[in-house]
Order: structure tokens, then C-alpha cells, then sequence
């Protein structure tokens, strides 16, 4: 029965402590099952947001924008605490959200909401929106003052979780994957229309009311909210692609950048990476070129064409280019770690992003549509420089792949990449669609989870790292404990070590990631520190051999970072049995040419 006190973020709360107080998978499920059910539309939105580790959806204009700093200074006023203590708090629970718990139980302010009066979800997601929306002189003091009021007005247990959404720490077990799953069970609807609806959509909010009133099916791609990237698969030599697919294919480079979504509505642009964080202040000559993009439409009376405006969702790779030749990845970094991007930067290191896919177009998403239509309707779009087109070849031969790949190689791009003329996009999954071809053994991507102090003259800083791929077949009810049982986390965790690094990288990165490091520490042990899984390196090697050095039960030989991908989060990182692929094919394709 939906009623008023649903709403309430008390609640919300204790349905967080129920869900974090068991290991098991469908317990969890059942207990969101239970809560969302009895939830009017409203308060459903707001709930699976939060549920899902987020303070605001996917693609909102504003952020939070909260820092550690104004948390600590915040919680310390109401508790009459010194900021030193406050650390200390800190420092002893290893916990931001138990940190929020112990200072407000000794709060010295009077809330004005009484016990009856809880604070709702509606109010707080209310408040978040203010937060968001301060900007300009004086804005962290505002901001301060609104996350004051919100604390106050909170139980020990309730700031708890306040914070960890705020700090996107939820870490409850309960992911977007287990919400998806309790919507299915609590408004009996089929997990698969679930899912692709929310592939399609890219916001639970929006997925989470659709379920309760049975209209999956109505589920759109909205301006500005990204959606997860389709992904293509490996193969290991021209004749394996050949021989699977027996008919002509799409055949494009396979560039060493950043993959990227482009939004453009109403003459507004957004940049997306591939892990859905928005990169637009990086790009400001991609945004000026999108907007000048028209679509060339004839003109029946005259013998002249009409250049319109023109709305869409691009899929693409950006890279960096000069003299035409790709520069290193490490470039494009250095062009996300600046919020402030001036003419030189863009002179030093000019970008192009590469246009291969479009998932939206108009006022329709062309997703069902054949990659060869989809392709049609991108030529018909005149794009301004340095947005470019991709160039492809319909290839149906051994031959031809292997010259058009040895082609890519010599211009100093990765590889290539095939793709079936006829697949729709699929977002957010990877399959035979497309697939990438390498000569070499492919690159890992990682996250690492143990930092170890270096010797010599990199004694002082955290050099060597040990990095971890992820199994899937393993179930993850264990997780989010793990991480709070520092002992035992790699041993019952899904992340499975496969190789030690420590070349690479040059010492002013060493000193930048010595920093990145400290700052997520999740066990210290002197010369060696256990770390919360958040960064990715893409790891070169020579080749895979088994192991019972690492869990995985493999090691990679001759590791080496090539990249740190700040495009790409946990999510993001291979699996196991990638790497299992990978070891199965190394003997063939040494000696077999590509």
C-alpha cells in the first residue's frame, strides 16, 4: 500500500542496513523487492537512484560538487568537534558514512524537523538539486550551509547514508545489477525488458516507473543522458574472421584514443567517455565543430542543398593527431587532467574524434537499424573539422583484411576492427557484431589493488603495482564486505590478480599516482598498501603463462603500463576469462601468420 510515510528517508535507511547486514545475493533482492514496491512513483525514482550509489542521474547538467573538505568542516560545526578529531574519526572507522554516524550523535544543534516529522527522500533528493544548482562567489560556503541543514536534520544513522550517497560510497552491495532484478520480481516483469530497457535509457529512475506501470516498452534514449558503449570481441587472425563469417564486412582502423559519446540537442553538445563521465570542458573545439554540423538536405526546387540543423548521438573514438600521425594515448590525458583548456593546449595536442556510429538521429534513435543504414545516415551529416567521418572498406577476403590491417599498423594505429553490415547497436554489449583483430597479443585492462614503495631512487613513493582482472563466473555477494574485511577481500573477492607492473610509467606519473593512491588506502602495511580497486591501467605484455603465484592461476610475462585509462572505471576491466581466451590462442598465433 503506497503512502505518505514510504517516502520517508528513514525508511530508505533501514532497508540500507538490512541490505548490508547479508551476504546473500537473493536476500538482498528480496529486501529492495519488498521496500520499492510500496513506493508511489516518485519516491521509487529517487529511491533506486540512491540505491544505485548515486546522489543524481546520469547525465545531469550539475554535480554535487561536495568535497571531502566541506564534509569534514561541516560535520566538525554541528558536532562542535575540531577538525582534528574529525580525521582521527576518520582515520579510526576507515569510513566516511560511520565517520557522518559517530558526529552527528554528538550534534549540539537542534534539527527543526521533530521525530514525527522525518526528513522524506523527496526533501533530500530536493536538497541535492539545490546543491547542484549553487555556483558562482560564495557557493561552497551555500553549499556548506545546505548539507548542514540536511545533517541536522538527520538521525546518527541516517547522515550515515546521506554521506556515503553524496561520496557515491553506498557500497551496500546493492548495484544497479540487484536493483534491475528487484524491479522484475517486485512489479513482475521479464529481467531481460528490464535490462534492455536500461540499456536503451541509461537511467533507473526513469526504467524503475516504467516497470510499475508495465510500459518497458516505451523506454526512450533522452538528450544528455549517456548510454553504455556496444563493445566488440577479439579474434586472433584474418582467416578465423573469414572463415565465422562468410560474407563481406565492415572494415575500420582501430585507433589508440578515447571512446567517446556525443550528444547535440538544440545546439547544446555534451562529451561522454566510456565510462559515462562527462568530458565535455576537456574539448571546447569539438563542441564549436558539432554545433556547425549540419545535414545536407537537396533542395527539390533549386538545384542547391540546404544545410540544417541537425540533433544526434554519436558513437566514435577521439584521438590525438599531429602531421598525421596519431600521438601517444598519454597526450589525450593530458588534455582530461586540465579543467581549464587554453588555445596553446589545443594547438600542442590537436584531437580529432572519429565518427564509426550513430544511435540517435533527428528525433528518432536508429538503434534496430542495420550498421550499413546507420552508416548511410552518418554520410548524410557534414561534419565540421575536427570531427571527421570514419572511412571504411566492405572487405570479403583473407587477403584483403590482412592488407588493410598491415595498412592501419603502418600509420601507427592499433589494428582493426570488423563489424557485421547488418547488426543493430547494442548497448552495453560485447559480441561477434564486431570484433577487434591485433597481430600482437592484446592488452589487459586492470585495476590495480596492491601499491608497493620502490627502492632506490624510487624509494619514498608507490612504484609497483599489482593489478587484478575480474572473475564473472564468481558470484559477488561477498564484495562490498570484503572491502571492509581488508584480510580476507582478494581472497573472497571477484577480482583475481594476474601480474606486478612497474615500468612504464615516468616518475612525475609515478608521483601523481603515489598521490591517487594514498588518497584510496584501504590497508597499510607499511612498504605495501592494499587499495580500493579504481584504477586502471591498460597493461602490455609478451605473453600469458599459468601461475600459482596469482589467484587467477595466470601471470602475465614482461608486464608493462602502457596507459592509465581515467576513461575507464571497475567496471570496465577485462575479465578472466578474456584472459583465459588469450592464453587458449597465444600458441596459435605464434605461429601462425595473421
Amino acid at each position: 500500500m503506497e503512502n505518505q510515510n514510504n517516502d520517508q528517508f528513514s525508511l530508505f535507511v533501514e532497508t540500507c542496513e538490512k541490505i548490508r547486514s547479508t551476504t546473500k545475493k537473493n536476500e538482498k533482492i528480496e529486501i529492495i523487492s519488498n521496500y520499492i514496491t510500496k513506493l508511489d512513483e516518485t519516491s521509487l525514482s529517487i529511491a533506486v537512484l540512491f540505491l544505485s550509489g548515486r546522489a543524481l542521474p546520469i547525465g545531469s547538467t550539475r554535480t554535487l560538487n561536495i568535497g571531502f573538505t566541506t564534509i569534514m568542516e561541516s560535520l566538525s560545526e554541528i558536532a562542535m568537534l575540531d577538525i582534528k578529531d574529525i580525521r582521527n574519526i576518520h582515520l579510526k572507522h576507515g569510513d566516511i558514512g560511520a565517520m557522518a554516524e559517530y558526529a552527528v550523535s554528538k550534534k549540539h544543534i537542534i534539527s527543526l524537523f521533530n521525530q514525527q516529522e522525518r526528513i522524506s527522500l523527496s526533501y533530500v533528493y530536493h536538497q541535492f538539486k539545490k546543491i547542484a544548482n549553487i555556483s558562482g562567489f560564495g557557493s561552497n560556503k551555500n553549499k556548506k550551509n545546505i548539507l548542514k541543514g540536511l545533517l541536522i536534520a538527520c538521525s546518527p544513522l541516517e547522515s550515515k547514508y546521506l554521506i556515503k550517497i553524496i561520496t557515491g560510497e553506498m557500497r551496500i552491495g546493492s548495484v544497479e545489477g540487484l536493483v534491475e532484478i528487484a524491479l522484475s520480481r517486485a512489479f513482475d516483469r521479464e529481467l531481460q525488458y528490464i535490462r534492455e530497457a536500461m540499456l536503451i535509457s541509461g537511467d533507473i529512475s526513469q526504467v524503475a516507473v516504467l516497470a510499475k506501470k508495465n510500459i518497458l516498452h516505451n523506454a526512450i534514449m533522452r538528450p544528455f543522458v549517456p548510454v553504455s558503449f556496444m563493445l566488440a570481441d577479439v579474434m586472433f587472425s584474418a582467416e578465423e574472421i573469414i572463415n565465422y563469417y562468410n560474407k563481406p564486412l565492415i572494415c575500420e582502423y582501430k585507433y589508440d584514443g578515447i571512446r567517446l559519446q556525443m550528444h547535440k540537442f538544440d545546439n547544446k553538445v555534451r562529451l561522454f567517455s566510456r565510462n559515462l563521465v562527462d568530458i565535455t570542458y576537456a574539448f571546447p573545439e569539438l563542441v564549436k565543430a558539432a554545433i556547425e554540423s549540419t545535414i545536407n538536405t537537396p533542395d527539390t526546387t533549386t538545384t542547391t542543398t540546404i544545410h540544417n540543423q541537425v540533433d544526434f548521438i554519436l558513437d566514435g573514438e577521439l584521438i590525438a593527431l599531429k602531421n598525421d600521425r596519431p600521438l601517444h594515448f598519454q597526450e589525450l590525458q593530458k588534455r582530461l587532467r586540465r579543467k581549464n583548456v587554453t588555445e596553446d593546449i589545443t594547438t600542442e595536442i590537436p584531437i580529432y574524434y572519429i565518427v564509426y556510429d550513430i544511435m540517435y538521429f533527428k528525433d528518432n534513435q536508429v538503434l534496430k537499424k542495420s550498421l550499413l543504414d546507420r552508416k548511410n545516415i552518418l554520410s548524410t551529416i557534414s561534419f565540421k573539422k575536427p570531427i571527421i567521418n570514419s572511412s571504411y572498406k566492405i572487405l570479403d577476403s583473407i587477403e584483403q583484411i590482412i592488407a588493410i590491417f598491415n595498412e592501419s599498423k603502418d600509420i601507427g594505429h592499433e589494428g582493426l576492427v570488423v563489424k557485421d553490415p547488418i547488426s543493430q547497436y547494442h548497448p552495453g554489449k560485447r559480441g561477434r557484431y564486431w570484433m577487434k583483430l591485433k597481430k600482437e597479443l592484446d592488452t589487459i585492462d586492470a585495476v590495480i589493488v596492491i601499491a608497493e614503495y620502490g627502492h632506490g631512487k624510487r624509494a619514498g613513493v608507490l612504484s609497483d603495482y599489482t593489478f587484478a582482472v575480474i572473475d564473472e563466473d564468481e558470484d559477488d555477494d561477498d564484495d562490498d564486505k570484503n572491502l571492509n574485511n581488508n584480510n580476507n577481500y582478494l581472497e573472497n573477492s571477484r577480482l583475481k590478480t594476474i601480474g606486478k607492473a612497474y615500468s612504464g610509467l615516468t616518475d612525475k606519473e609515478i608521483d601523481e599516482m603515489t598521490e591517487r593512491l594514498r588518497e584510496i588506502i584501504i590497508e597499510d602495511n607499511s612498504n605495501r598498501i592494499l587499495v580500493k580497486p579504481e584504477i586502471v591501467l591498460e597493461v602490455a605484455f609478451d605473453t600469458i603463462q599459468k601461475s600459482d603465484r596469482h589467484n587467477s592461476g595466470f601471470a602475465l610475462r614482461f608486464p608493462r603500463i602502457k596507459n592509465i585509462r581515467t576513461d575507464k572505471g571497475l567496471k570496465d576491466i577485462d575479465t578472466l576469462e578474456k584472459v583465459r581466451q588469450i592464453y587458449k590462442n597465444q600458441v596459435y598465433v605464434k605461429h601462425k601468420e595473421i
